[in-house]
């Protein structure tokens, strides 16, 4: 599945399991950890227990740069290398505190600078986790990151980018002055899958993500997802779903 592609989905799990793939590699999830969800990253549920909870919110990029320093925007790049951290029980339990008292402020509407009090609330949750985030790594940590999953990381932050326009293996492998073959090797190593899978993934999930919740055409949606040709693209759907574009959206 794609996660929410509009915001940076930010949560504590509070009880249960949640294991998954985040741009391609394998995280798990339970009581304790914090995990932020970035727009667009590909992330697929590999088991989610029957009792996972998690207190979460949604924040566009918008919200986030808005705010003033020194919420930085290097944070960004560091929850894209550590998209799941698990925290000690103090620092858990602290912010456990930040989302009932936003969930308490979000549902009064009585108060007449409720947005205000939620932005400034957004932001002292955002400070928290920039302090969380700088105490656990820095700039050393790159350096200390083994290469082909340094790859796999660019790789997928390639893909988050290109995939509607680039759908050749020699692309990224271009991009990321490798030989094509030394670079699927790589990716297939540290992620389990192939290259061009990953790249059909994405292409997939997108696709059935616009016929679930647009009214575009399968034209518009092949040309908006990098396809040859409209047949091209139904062919591509078909072979990965078992039926057309036109039939699924039918089944909804």
């Amino acid at each position: 599945m794609i996660e929410d592609k509009f915001g940076f989905a930010i949560g504590l799990c509070t009880s249960g399991k949640w294991d998954l793939r985040i741009g391609g590699r394998a995280y798990s999830i339970s009581s304790g950890c914090l995990y932020i969800l970035i727009p667009s990253q590909f992330t697929e549920t590999i088991f989610r227990s029957g009792d996972f909870s998690a207190r979460s919110v949604t924040v566009s990029l918008d919200a986030i740069l808005e705010h003033p320093s020194p919420v930085d925007i290097n944070i960004l790049n560091i929850t894209f290398l550590h998209p799941v951290i698990r925290l000690g029980g103090d620092t858990a339990s602290r912010m456990k505190e930040y989302y009932d008292f936003i969930d308490r402020r979000h549902r009064d509407k009585g108060n007449a600078y409720s947005k205000e009090i939620n932005k400034t609330l957004l932001y002292a949750l955002m400070l928290e986790i920039s302090n969380i985030y700088r105490n656990i790594s820095g700039d050393d940590s790159e350096v200390a990151k083994p290469r082909q999953e340094q790859l796999t990381d660019d790789f997928f932050r390639l893909l988050s980018t290109h995939y509607r326009s680039q759908h050749n293996v020699g692309f990224y492998a271009e991009r990321l002055h490798r030989t094509p073959k030394y670079f699927s090797g790589a990716i297939r190593r540290i992620s389990g899958r192939s290259v061009s899978d990953w790249i059909a993934t994405m292409l997939l999930s997108d696709s059935k993500l616009l016929l679930q919740s647009t009214d575009m055409t399968v034209l518009e949606i092949s040309e908006e997802l990098g396809f040859s040709s409209p047949s091209v693209f139904v062919q591509f759907f078909r072979h990965h779903t078992g039926i057309t574009p036109l039939r699924f959206r039918k089944q909804l």
